[in-house]
């Protein structure tokens, strides 16, 4: 078997420092060990709600604005969010809570132990109080999961009779970028 090369004269250089070496690993070690061992049951659900929004967002946004070569502009989700229509359009009513899907995502990233509240997804709940009347949620989790079909329901592209009955209906509509 083959040495890598240098890497007796790395160690040899090391070998002073070694126990300090080993207790910065553990200290990473150990960190690393608590974030693997939360609970990702709720991270996975919203990123599986986040990552078919997105997927309903990259067939909308092209047919949209007639972009042909959407895929090379790669856009994250956030500006491909910015981009759906705020009034005139279907995607109106759902633009707002999608933004919110991604805030929520985001935090996440940032902690893997986040718990979502309610009042993060306020304009989420909104547009299921419209579209899903009488529901009730026992979690945000579930919110977001209620509200993925919905978003994606939304950002369908109709036939083009059916998309002018749309522009009519949402025409007086306007949502907002929550905070």
């Amino acid at each position: 078997m083959r040495e890598i090369d240098g890497i007796k004269e790395a160690m040899a250089i090391l070998q002073p420092h070694w126990e300090e070496i080993e207790n910065d690993f553990d200290r990473h070690n150990q960190r690393y060990l608590e974030l693997a061992s939360t609970d990702h049951e709720a991270v996975g659900r919203v990123l599986r709600a986040h990552l078919i929004v997105e997927n309903f967002m990259n067939s909308f946004l092209p047919t949209y604005f007639g972009i042909e070569d959407y895929d090379e502009l790669r856009l994250s989700f956030a500006q491909k969010a910015k981009l759906l229509p705020s009034t005139k359009s279907s995607a109106a009513f759902v633009r707002s809570g999608i933004i919110q899907l991604n805030s929520v995502r985001n935090k996440y990233g940032h902690r893997l132990n986040h718990t979502v509240e309610f009042h993060e997804i306020e304009a989420i709940l909104e547009v299921l109080s419209v579209a899903r009347t009488g529901a009730n949620f026992e979690t945000p989790i579930e919110a977001i999961e209620a509200f993925a079909p919905v978003a994606c329901a939304f950002l369908s592209v109709p036939p083009a009779h059916l998309q002018e009955a749309f522009m009519e209906a949402f025409s007086h509509l306007h949502s907002y970028s929550p905070e």
